[in-house]
């Protein structure tokens, strides 16, 4: 029998935003290759992803109408702008990618790369520490993309292309890792609001992806109905995807958010062959079962983590004592 406080719990709800956002990542994933594989370029797609949540934002800004007191200074707002445009630079990066491999590839050498770099990043700057099972499954995560990308640099496709391969989502994990901390740092802010920061980011990539798509693609705006139905697919999922992280990183750690986020990798592959009639290899089915079981670990790790504190807080009040304040 479950017990009221129990069913009263809020100690799963951060991983289960974070474990939304890994599925919607996860379909928007696939509608960016399906419509890739339909002559739509990578930069115009993004395009038309960053207006679809900018038109997002402005339909609820009325209604959330948010405070930007946050942005108080010029180095405030500097640094706001330099962040926004980034997101586009990651993403720019983690798109073109998907032009050279299959998502489950893609994924998982971006999303294993970024948790490793995110958790070292995190200690060191954040003081994030994270427990031995916690390294544990970001450790299977490092081997995962470690085996993944040792065989598609040597594998059968010339060297190049696979340098390209492997390059492409390390790059944008290199620039995703320190985003996140800057994103958590600013979801923290009590007086900075998470609408603010999806208008910088959808604002920004409005303002040059355009010029970008005519400087250095073709873009194509006769399209079949199947494939603005993969392009409706792209934006929905993506903006569900982006909605639910910032509501996860708000109430999770960097480190672990990125970790737990990591289930994208073996969601993608099972994707890959329903969408895209891609047998996963060997390669594929043992890199994502080790994203996994790592996700799986540190998801049930962290949910453990928050119920012991809610515990600790119940038998404090029910002895007549303030409760702890949790440290974040």
């Amino acid at each position: 029998m479950e017990s009221p406080n129990m069913k009263g719990s809020t100690a799963w709800v951060g991983v289960m935003f974070l474990l939304a956002s890994a599925t919607f990542e996860s379909l928007s994933n696939e509608f960016v290759t399906l419509s890739g594989n339909e002559g739509i370029p990578g930069l115009q797609i993004l395009f038309l992803n960053r207006l679809s949540l900018l038109i997002m934002v402005a339909a609820a800004w009325p209604i959330v109408r948010p405070t930007v007191t946050g942005l108080t200074g010029y180095k405030q707002i500097g640094l706001f702008l330099l962040v926004t445009a980034s997101h586009n630079l990651e993403y720019a990066l983690a798109f073109i990618a998907l032009t050279f491999a299959d998502p489950g590839i893609a994924h998982t050498i971006r999303k294993g790369t970024k948790t490793v770099l995110t958790a070292i990043l995190g200690f060191y700057f954040l003081g994030e520490v994270l427990g031995l099972l916690d390294c544990f499954g970001i450790f299977l995560n490092f081997v995962g993309v470690a085996v993944i990308g040792y065989c598609l640099i040597f594998g059968r496709k010339p060297v190049r292309s696979n340098v390209l391969t492997f390059l492409l989502p390390t790059l944008a994990a290199a620039v995703g890792a320190p985003l996140t901390l800057l994103d958590k740092i600013l979801i923290d802010m009590k007086e900075f609001h998470m609408l603010v920061l999806l208008l910088g980011i959808s604002a920004s990539g409005c303002l040059y992806l355009p010029a970008l798509t005519y400087a250095f693609e073709n873009p194509v705006w006769n399209m079949s109905v199947q494939t603005v139905g993969y392009l409706i697919g792209v934006n929905v999922t993506y903006t569900l995807a982006i909605v639910t992280w910032y509501c996860g990183i708000r109430l999770e750690d960097a480190g672990v958010s990125t970790a737990i986020k990591v289930i994208t990798v073996p969601i993608t592959i099972a994707l890959d062959y329903f969408f895209l009639s891609k047998i996963p290899s060997t390669i594929k089915l043992v890199g994502g079962a080790l994203a996994f079981a790592g996700s799986v670990i540190i998801s049930v790790v962290t949910i453990r983590r928050h119920r012991k504190t809610e515990k600790r807080a119940e038998l404090m009040e029910e002895l007549g004592f303030d409760p702890p304040i949790e440290d974040k």
